[in-house]
């Protein structure tokens, strides 16, 4: 016997168990620490730089359009893979000239962290291709969280063939690092 049909006007067990569940959404979803955790963190994908240490003349214009692409790549590959919501390449760009740096940004003394805060994001990627020769290249990246000042990655990859294949080559076996790494 049903203990809740012996008292007129009250709930049904069934009706009971969903007004519950529905209680229970609402205060997930009104919950501030519940919304944050439903939040993926914001990362800021800085434009790749290039070291480039070769006595060959010329590429600059060439190795500017594989940065940009580059770049571009790696923050769409990680918001595509779940891994982080990456902030627009239009608003960062637009941070970056407006601090008219002059220098690398991976040598700019902490100078990632402001530009990071300027565009609300979490995290912080810093990378750069450093090319010994036109068959040995390194990409280098650093993923620093923005509210402690900590690095949290920093790792480099060696690849070889100063071509867009290898250096989207390269990128996607960071991304897939990353992604282990943050447990995507």
């Amino acid at each position: 016997m049903n203990i809740l049909k012996c008292y007129p006007g009250s709930i049904e067990g069934p009706k009971i168990v969903q007004l519950a569940a529905f209680v229970a959404l609402i205060a997930c979803i009104l919950s501030p620490a519940a919304s944050k955790a439903a939040q993926r963190e914001r990362l800021v994908v800085l434009p790749f730089e290039i070291v480039d240490n070769t006595p060959v003349p010329g590429g600059n214009t060439r190795h500017q359009k594989m940065l940009e692409k580059i770049t571009g790549f790696i923050g769409e590959t990680i918001e595509n893979e779940g891994i982080f919501d990456v902030v627009s390449q239009q608003q960062v760009n637009d941070a970056v000239n407006a601090a008219r740096l002059g220098t690398y940004i991976h040598t700019c003394n902490l100078c990632e962290y402001d530009l990071a805060e300027m565009v609300e994001g979490d995290k912080v990627m810093i990378g750069w291709i450093y090319k010994m020769s036109m068959l040995i290249l390194t990409m280098h990246i650093e993923v620093k969280d923005v509210e402690s000042k900590k690095t949290v990655i920093s790792k480099a990859y060696d690849f070889r063939g100063d071509n867009e294949k290898a250096w989207l080559r390269a990128a996607r076996y960071m991304v897939r690092d990353l992604g282990k790494m943050f447990g995507k």
